[in-house]
């Protein structure tokens, strides 16, 4: 999987018409002609500093990476504790193996409360679950296939016989990213008893700085930088479709608590980090950041 560009692939994707997807499939087009082209038109071209898009012309090959995954986030949400905790269980006894048996593999499936997560209690009330598909193709089957799993649908009556006035869950976003060149899928770090994940959001005020940010990572540095000092990728993406966007999406797991403490302490203090974020193509690249901290539920395979 090139790029962003092949999750259009097909004349569906998630509800979308084919008209939608080629206006936005042009949307893409046009993002990337301007970048690529940007410096020959003169903006702001320096003598001395190149520009980000001169920093991204000659990179072109690097940033076809065949074993990028199209990887997907959902957010379940729910009405109150009790139907979170029956949630989670039907998630680690019927989703994950359904998922699995589809070829679907590692499934991740992650919690948080306000103890956890830094004494904020916005996501409380909510379940991640997260897995990587290796085709387009595969994202938009697994649904069907789900609902044509047997197994599943016993295993999961909790959730298919439940009343419109008892729903197990409320509300469910879901994100689609493409991996990157560095992380091109999902990662297990650690399956540690006492492991923590660190999801963290970037949004940037315009696609060209949220393809800045991005470059940051993966040909600047940051992720290289992030695996030295302990900061263990699960996943890093691009988000084709989702909320916030343009935004780039990554999580990392550590060992525990103390160690992502540690970690986060060596990166701050680095050199390497002052020289990466020195950089004048890197300036003002994502101006709203979202930090959750979850625990993995007990069936969570990352």
């Amino acid at each position: 999987m090139p790029d962003a560009l092949d999750c259009f692939e097909l004349p569906f994707v998630y509800g979308l018409s084919f008209i939608q997807i080629e206006f936005y499939k042009g949307q893409l087009m046009n993002r990337r002609n301007f970048m690529l082209t940007a410096g020959a038109a003169g903006l702001a071209v320096s003598t001395t500093t190149p520009t980000f898009a001169q920093m991204l012309q000659p990179k072109q090959s690097q940033r076809q990476n065949s074993r990028k995954k199209c990887i997907e986030l959902r957010v379940y949400t729910v009405a109150d504790l009790e139907k979170k905790e029956k949630l989670i269980r039907v998630f680690d006894e019927a989703l994950i193996p359904a998922l699995n048996r589809q070829g679907i593999k590692p499934v991740g499936v992650f919690w948080t409360n306000k103890d956890i997560n830094e004494g904020k209690d916005e996501f409380d009330l909510s379940v991640f679950v997260l897995y990587a598909h290796d085709s387009m193709e595969s994202a938009l089957q697994t649904n069907a296939k789900l609902l044509a799993d047997k197994t599943l649908r016993e295993a999961s009556a909790a959730i298919f016989e439940a009343s419109m006035a008892e729903p197990r869950f409320t509300t469910l976003k879901s994100t689609l990213m493409t991996g990157f060149n560095l992380c091109p899928g999902i990662e297990v770090p650690t399956l540690a008893k006492d492991r923590v994940l660190q999801l963290r959001y970037y949004k940037s005020y315009n696609f060209e700085r949220n393809a800045a940010k991005i470059h940051m990572f993966d040909e600047g540095g940051e992720l290289a930088l992030f695996r030295k000092v302990g900061m263990h990728p699960v996943f890093f993406g691009d988000t084709v479709f989702g909320d916030m966007m343009p935004n780039l999406t990554y999580m990392l797991g550590f060992e525990n608590e103390d160690a992502r403490k540690l970690a986060w302490k060596t990166f701050v203090e680095s050199p390497e980090w002052a020289d990466i974020k020195g950089r004048p193509m890197y300036k003002d690249t994502a101006n709203t950041i979202v930090n959750i901290m979850l625990k993995p539920s007990p069936g969570s395979q990352i």
